[in-house]
Protein backbone atom coordinates (compact mmCIF):
# COMPACT_ATOMS: atom_id res chain seq x y z
CA UNK A 1 0.00 0.00 0.00
CA UNK A 2 1.26 3.39 -1.11
CA UNK A 3 0.08 6.52 0.60
CA UNK A 4 0.58 9.93 -0.75
CA UNK A 5 1.24 12.19 2.50
CA UNK A 6 0.12 15.40 2.28
CA UNK A 7 3.69 18.33 2.17
CA UNK A 8 3.02 20.85 5.22
CA UNK A 9 5.33 23.15 4.06
CA UNK A 10 6.15 27.51 3.83
CA UNK A 11 8.20 29.22 1.42
CA UNK A 12 9.92 32.75 1.43
CA UNK A 13 10.83 34.27 -1.38
CA UNK A 14 14.39 35.69 -1.62
CA UNK A 15 15.51 36.67 -5.31
CA UNK A 16 19.19 36.40 -6.30
CA UNK A 17 20.82 39.55 -6.68
CA UNK A 18 22.51 39.99 -10.17
CA UNK A 19 20.46 36.97 -12.04
CA UNK A 20 16.97 37.78 -12.15
CA UNK A 21 16.15 33.65 -13.53
CA UNK A 22 17.74 32.46 -10.09
CA UNK A 23 15.44 32.40 -7.40
CA UNK A 24 16.12 30.96 -3.71
CA UNK A 25 13.51 30.11 -0.89
CA UNK A 26 12.90 29.09 2.50
CA UNK A 27 11.68 25.97 2.58
CA UNK A 28 10.16 24.16 5.92
CA UNK A 29 8.47 20.70 6.22
CA UNK A 30 7.47 19.31 9.45
CA UNK A 31 6.16 15.91 9.53
CA UNK A 32 4.37 14.71 12.86
CA UNK A 33 5.14 11.48 14.69
CA UNK A 34 1.71 10.29 14.08
CA UNK A 35 2.25 9.57 10.78
CA UNK A 36 5.08 7.17 11.33
CA UNK A 37 5.79 4.21 14.37
CA UNK A 38 9.28 3.20 16.06
CA UNK A 39 9.72 0.76 12.89
CA UNK A 40 9.53 3.05 10.44
CA UNK A 41 12.65 3.46 8.19
CA UNK A 42 12.96 7.01 7.11
CA UNK A 43 14.84 7.78 3.49
CA UNK A 44 15.42 11.50 2.64
CA UNK A 45 17.02 11.69 -0.87
CA UNK A 46 18.06 14.68 -2.40
CA UNK A 47 19.74 15.39 -5.50
CA UNK A 48 21.99 18.70 -5.68
CA UNK A 49 23.15 20.04 -2.74
CA UNK A 50 23.92 18.55 1.18
CA UNK A 51 21.88 17.17 3.73
CA UNK A 52 22.91 17.23 6.77
CA UNK A 53 21.10 15.64 9.78
CA UNK A 54 21.02 15.94 13.70
CA UNK A 55 19.29 13.05 15.93
CA UNK A 56 17.53 14.72 19.01
CA UNK A 57 14.99 13.71 21.39
CA UNK A 58 11.69 14.81 20.04
CA UNK A 59 9.21 13.01 18.23
CA UNK A 60 8.75 14.49 15.00
CA UNK A 61 10.61 14.94 11.79
CA UNK A 62 11.69 18.50 11.00
CA UNK A 63 13.37 19.24 7.24
CA UNK A 64 14.12 23.53 7.02
CA UNK A 65 16.97 24.35 4.33
CA UNK A 66 17.04 26.74 1.14
CA UNK A 67 15.60 25.73 -2.56
CA UNK A 68 17.52 27.44 -5.23
CA UNK A 69 15.95 27.26 -8.73
CA UNK A 70 17.89 28.90 -11.74
CA UNK A 71 16.99 28.53 -15.88
CA UNK A 72 19.12 27.88 -18.49
CA UNK A 73 17.25 29.55 -21.01
CA UNK A 74 13.72 31.98 -20.99
CA UNK A 75 12.26 33.82 -17.85
CA UNK A 76 11.74 31.50 -14.86
CA UNK A 77 8.67 32.03 -13.38
CA UNK A 78 6.62 31.13 -10.58
CA UNK A 79 4.65 28.32 -12.30
CA UNK A 80 8.69 27.03 -12.70
CA UNK A 81 8.88 27.44 -8.86
CA UNK A 82 6.23 25.71 -7.91
CA UNK A 83 6.87 22.71 -10.08
CA UNK A 84 10.33 21.64 -7.70
CA UNK A 85 9.16 20.84 -4.32
CA UNK A 86 9.95 18.39 -1.35
CA UNK A 87 7.53 15.85 -1.49
CA UNK A 88 6.86 12.66 1.19
CA UNK A 89 4.82 9.23 0.68
CA UNK A 90 4.73 6.10 2.87
CA UNK A 91 5.22 2.67 1.55
CA UNK A 92 5.06 -0.55 3.55
CA UNK A 93 6.12 1.37 6.98
CA UNK A 94 9.09 3.25 4.56
CA UNK A 95 8.89 6.98 4.44
CA UNK A 96 10.18 8.87 1.64
CA UNK A 97 10.98 12.57 1.24
CA UNK A 98 11.97 13.44 -2.12
CA UNK A 99 12.65 16.01 -4.71
CA UNK A 100 9.24 16.69 -6.79
CA UNK A 101 10.61 17.99 -10.13
CA UNK A 102 9.94 18.34 -14.21
CA UNK A 103 11.78 15.34 -15.50
CA UNK A 104 11.53 12.90 -12.21
CA UNK A 105 10.24 9.62 -12.26
CA UNK A 106 9.17 8.26 -9.27
CA UNK A 107 8.16 4.34 -9.05
CA UNK A 108 7.30 2.13 -5.54
CA UNK A 109 7.96 -1.24 -6.08
CA UNK A 110 6.93 -3.61 -2.83
CA UNK A 111 8.02 -0.73 -0.35
CA UNK A 112 10.79 0.73 -2.51
CA UNK A 113 11.13 3.26 -4.22
CA UNK A 114 12.55 4.06 -7.29
CA UNK A 115 13.85 7.32 -8.45
CA UNK A 116 14.97 8.36 -11.93
CA UNK A 117 15.62 12.17 -12.78
CA UNK A 118 15.87 13.68 -16.13
CA UNK A 119 17.03 17.53 -16.41
CA UNK A 120 18.06 18.94 -19.24
CA UNK A 121 21.53 17.70 -21.09
CA UNK A 122 21.95 15.05 -18.82
CA UNK A 123 20.20 11.97 -17.05
CA UNK A 124 20.49 11.00 -13.24
CA UNK A 125 20.25 7.72 -11.65
CA UNK A 126 20.10 6.89 -8.26
CA UNK A 127 23.84 5.02 -9.32
CA UNK A 128 24.93 8.14 -10.83
CA UNK A 129 24.92 7.49 -14.45
CA UNK A 130 24.96 10.29 -16.82
CA UNK A 131 23.60 10.18 -20.56
CA UNK A 132 22.46 12.98 -23.43
CA UNK A 133 18.93 14.20 -22.65
CA UNK A 134 17.28 16.70 -23.48
CA UNK A 135 13.83 17.33 -20.75
CA UNK A 136 13.98 20.82 -18.83
CA UNK A 137 15.93 23.94 -18.73
CA UNK A 138 15.36 24.12 -14.78
CA UNK A 139 17.76 23.48 -12.74
CA UNK A 140 17.55 23.11 -8.97
CA UNK A 141 19.48 22.68 -5.25
CA UNK A 142 18.12 21.90 -2.55
CA UNK A 143 20.41 22.24 1.28
CA UNK A 144 19.15 20.79 3.43
CA UNK A 145 18.86 20.47 7.60
CA UNK A 146 17.23 18.06 8.81
CA UNK A 147 16.23 16.91 12.72
CA UNK A 148 15.28 13.53 13.11
CA UNK A 149 14.36 11.42 16.42
CA UNK A 150 17.71 9.73 17.07
CA UNK A 151 16.11 6.01 17.60
CA UNK A 152 14.63 6.42 14.22
CA UNK A 153 15.84 4.00 11.35
CA UNK A 154 17.32 6.07 8.95
CA UNK A 155 18.92 6.77 5.39
CA UNK A 156 20.16 9.83 3.32
CA UNK A 157 21.68 10.82 0.21
CA UNK A 158 22.51 13.22 -2.54
CA UNK A 159 24.08 13.04 -5.59
CA UNK A 160 26.05 16.12 -6.29
CA UNK A 161 27.38 19.42 -5.23
CA UNK A 162 26.95 18.91 -0.85
CA UNK A 163 27.82 16.02 1.60
CA UNK A 164 25.75 13.94 3.82
CA UNK A 165 26.23 14.53 7.21
CA UNK A 166 24.90 12.71 10.29
CA UNK A 167 24.97 12.96 13.98
CA UNK A 168 23.28 11.54 16.89
CA UNK A 169 21.64 8.52 15.31
CA UNK A 170 21.63 5.78 17.67
CA UNK A 171 19.50 2.84 15.62
CA UNK A 172 21.28 2.56 12.85
CA UNK A 173 22.22 4.99 9.56
CA UNK A 174 22.73 4.26 6.13
CA UNK A 175 24.37 7.41 3.77
CA UNK A 176 24.60 7.09 0.25
CA UNK A 177 26.60 10.10 -1.86
CA UNK A 178 27.88 10.13 -5.62
CA UNK A 179 30.55 13.07 -5.68
CA UNK A 180 30.65 14.55 -2.43
CA UNK A 181 31.85 13.31 0.93
CA UNK A 182 30.26 11.30 4.03
CA UNK A 183 30.93 12.33 7.47
CA UNK A 184 29.05 10.16 10.64
CA UNK A 185 29.27 11.42 14.17
CA UNK A 186 28.44 9.81 17.44
CA UNK A 187 27.01 6.96 15.29
CA UNK A 188 25.22 3.39 16.94
CA UNK A 189 23.71 0.05 15.28
CA UNK A 190 24.16 -1.10 11.98
CA UNK A 191 25.89 1.92 9.13
CA UNK A 192 26.27 1.56 6.11
CA UNK A 193 28.05 4.55 4.44
CA UNK A 194 28.65 4.32 0.15
CA UNK A 195 30.04 7.30 -2.01
CA UNK A 196 31.67 7.03 -5.12
CA UNK A 197 34.56 10.20 -5.69
CA UNK A 198 34.55 11.15 -1.79
CA UNK A 199 36.21 10.79 1.76
CA UNK A 200 34.21 8.52 4.59
CA UNK A 201 34.80 9.49 7.70
CA UNK A 202 32.54 8.01 10.84
CA UNK A 203 32.74 8.31 14.86
CA UNK A 204 30.79 5.74 16.71
CA UNK A 205 29.31 6.87 20.08
CA UNK A 206 30.08 2.86 21.08
CA UNK A 207 31.77 0.07 19.05
CA UNK A 208 28.92 -1.81 16.93
CA UNK A 209 27.39 -4.36 17.86
CA UNK A 210 26.30 -5.12 14.42
CA UNK A 211 27.49 -5.47 10.76
CA UNK A 212 29.19 -2.17 9.17
CA UNK A 213 29.79 -1.65 5.64
CA UNK A 214 32.04 1.04 3.98
CA UNK A 215 32.76 1.98 -0.33
CA UNK A 216 34.36 4.55 -1.62
CA UNK A 217 36.05 4.78 -5.45
CA UNK A 218 38.00 7.70 -4.97
CA UNK A 219 38.63 8.55 -1.11
CA UNK A 220 39.73 7.58 1.98
CA UNK A 221 37.60 6.14 5.20
CA UNK A 222 38.80 6.83 8.60
CA UNK A 223 36.55 5.23 10.93
CA UNK A 224 36.76 6.10 14.97
CA UNK A 225 35.54 3.58 17.66
CA UNK A 226 35.97 3.60 21.32
CA UNK A 227 38.90 1.07 22.77
CA UNK A 228 36.50 -1.69 23.33
CA UNK A 229 36.09 -2.14 20.19
CA UNK A 230 35.69 -6.07 19.03
CA UNK A 231 35.13 -6.82 14.82
CA UNK A 232 35.97 -8.57 12.27
CA UNK A 233 37.71 -6.51 9.49
CA UNK A 234 37.37 -7.28 5.91
CA UNK A 235 39.34 -4.99 3.79
CA UNK A 236 39.72 -4.48 -0.11
CA UNK A 237 41.62 -1.67 -2.31
CA UNK A 238 43.19 -1.35 -5.35
CA UNK A 239 45.38 1.42 -4.49
CA UNK A 240 45.56 1.24 -0.79
CA UNK A 241 46.23 -0.34 2.53
CA UNK A 242 44.58 -0.76 6.23
CA UNK A 243 46.37 1.16 8.91
CA UNK A 244 44.98 0.80 12.97
CA UNK A 245 46.27 1.74 16.26
CA UNK A 246 44.26 -1.09 17.89
CA UNK A 247 46.70 -3.56 19.46
CA UNK A 248 44.94 -6.47 20.08
CA UNK A 249 45.25 -7.64 16.64
CA UNK A 250 44.57 -11.13 15.30
CA UNK A 251 45.21 -12.38 11.44
CA UNK A 252 42.40 -14.84 10.24
CA UNK A 253 42.84 -17.62 7.65
CA UNK A 254 41.52 -16.52 3.87
CA UNK A 255 38.30 -16.98 2.93
CA UNK A 256 36.88 -18.85 0.49
CA UNK A 257 33.72 -18.60 -1.89
CA UNK A 258 32.08 -21.71 -2.95
CA UNK A 259 31.09 -21.81 -6.73
CA UNK A 260 29.45 -25.17 -8.98
CA UNK A 261 29.30 -25.11 -12.68
CA UNK A 262 29.51 -27.80 -15.47
CA UNK A 263 33.25 -28.40 -14.28
CA UNK A 264 32.92 -29.06 -10.97
CA UNK A 265 33.34 -27.10 -7.64
CA UNK A 266 35.94 -24.11 -7.73
CA UNK A 267 36.95 -21.48 -4.55
CA UNK A 268 37.81 -18.50 -4.96
CA UNK A 269 39.76 -17.54 -2.41
CA UNK A 270 40.31 -13.52 -1.19
CA UNK A 271 43.06 -11.31 -2.16
CA UNK A 272 43.35 -9.98 1.82
CA UNK A 273 42.20 -12.26 4.35
CA UNK A 274 40.11 -10.61 7.72
CA UNK A 275 42.02 -9.72 10.70
CA UNK A 276 40.29 -10.10 14.13
CA UNK A 277 40.08 -7.16 16.59
CA UNK A 278 39.48 -7.36 19.84
CA UNK A 279 37.22 -10.54 20.24
CA UNK A 280 36.01 -10.43 17.06
CA UNK A 281 31.84 -10.29 16.19
CA UNK A 282 30.33 -8.20 13.61
CA UNK A 283 32.00 -7.56 10.60
CA UNK A 284 33.54 -4.37 9.50
CA UNK A 285 33.76 -4.25 5.73
CA UNK A 286 35.78 -1.85 4.07
CA UNK A 287 35.76 -1.78 -0.09
CA UNK A 288 37.93 1.10 -1.85
CA UNK A 289 39.40 1.39 -5.64
CA UNK A 290 41.73 4.37 -5.27
CA UNK A 291 42.37 4.90 -1.21
CA UNK A 292 43.18 3.74 2.06
CA UNK A 293 41.43 2.73 5.38
CA UNK A 294 42.06 3.51 8.69
CA UNK A 295 40.89 2.32 12.39
CA UNK A 296 41.58 4.37 15.05
CA UNK A 297 40.77 4.37 18.40
CA UNK A 298 38.54 7.25 19.81
CA UNK A 299 40.61 10.05 22.44
CA UNK A 300 37.22 11.10 23.61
Amino acid sequence: MVLLLGVISTTVVAQSSGNPNKVTEDIEMKISAQEFNKQTLFHMKNVHGSVRVKGYGGDDIMISGEKTVWKKKGTLTREDLDKIYLEKVMAQNNLYVYIQAPGVEVNIDDGKLHYHVHMGDWEDSRWGKWEDKKKSDLRFEFELELKVPHALMASFSTINGGEVVVENMTNGVHAKNVNGKIVLKEIAGQTEATTVNGNIEVWFAKSPTLDTWFRTVNGTIKVYSPKDLSTVVTFKSLHGDLYTDFENIEHLPNRLNKKLNDEGTRYKIHKTAPIKIGDGGPEMSFKLVNGSAYIRQRKS
